[in-house]
């Protein structure tokens, strides 16, 4: 099945499969299963990640039945999802997001701040004060930078706020550097990200940790609607 058809398939139901159709348009597949109506998909980013799309327990226990996984990465992991993925197999790591969505007939305001881009040169000042230093890299930094979209708000020319998107096309890497928080920065980036979303004519989606009622506050103030519970998961 060739890229098109895939993603022919997927945007039958473009809200479920929102994460899928984003990581399929941004990144090399390698390889893709079949079941009926469930999918097993494997494709290249910082790592070989397994994507999975299915609504029938039954169908994706056979789908992966004999398949030996090259990678122990998953992604798009539905709560349901996860005793079948994990079936006599431990867990090395899993986290666990709520997805939100901007639905399309939402309008969001315009940035009250003046939001530039995110260059090169940020890369240094995200990985020095993003609370997930440890998961970044300078180029996987410089992928997203240049590949997918972003917006930042400076003072002095310095990066103090910003946000960009991640290889599935999902808003994050929010941050706004301690001294300049409670001025409404957060809720500008999220802004000009959404509003160059709905120019690209593409979803704004976003996964938050389940435990951040921070960012779930912000989101859902700002009109994010709650999907579904997601997960990456990786095996040891």
């Amino acid at each position: 099945m060739k890229k098109d058809e895939l993603l022919n398939i997927l945007k039958k139901d473009p809200i479920k499969n929102m994460s899928v159709i984003g990581f399929v348009e941004n990144n090399p597949i390698e390889e893709l299963y079949s079941n009926k109506n469930s999918y097993l998909i494997i494709g290249k980013s910082d790592h070989l990640w397994n994507y999975i799309v299915s609504d029938n327990k039954k169908e994706l226990e056979l789908l992966i039945k004999d398949i030996k996984f090259k990678s122990k990465y998953f992604a798009n992991i539905e709560d349901w999802m996860v005793p079948i993925i994990t079936s006599n197999k431990e867990i090395d790591w899993r986290l666990k997001t709520r997805r939100y969505y901007f639905p399309k007939d939402f309008k969001i305001d315009k940035p009250k701040y003046d939001v530039d881009k995110l260059r090169e040169k940020d890369i240094e000042t995200i990985l020095k004060h993003s609370n997930y230093s440890e998961h970044l890299s300078y180029d996987l930094l410089l992928k997203r930078i240049t590949e997918g979209i972003s917006a930042c708000i400076r003072e002095n020319s310095q990066a103090v706020a910003w946000g960009a998107t991640h290889d599935d096309k999902s808003l994050g890497f929010l941050h706004v550097i301690e001294g300049y928080r409670n001025k409404g920065y957060a809720k500008d980036i999220g802004r000009a990200l959404i509003n160059e979303k709905k120019e690209l004519n593409e979803l704004p989606y976003i996964n938050i940790e389940c435990e951040n009622n921070k960012s779930i506050k912000l989101s859902e103030g700002m009109g994010f609607k709650y999907d579904r519970n997601i997960s990456w998961i990786k095996l040891k």
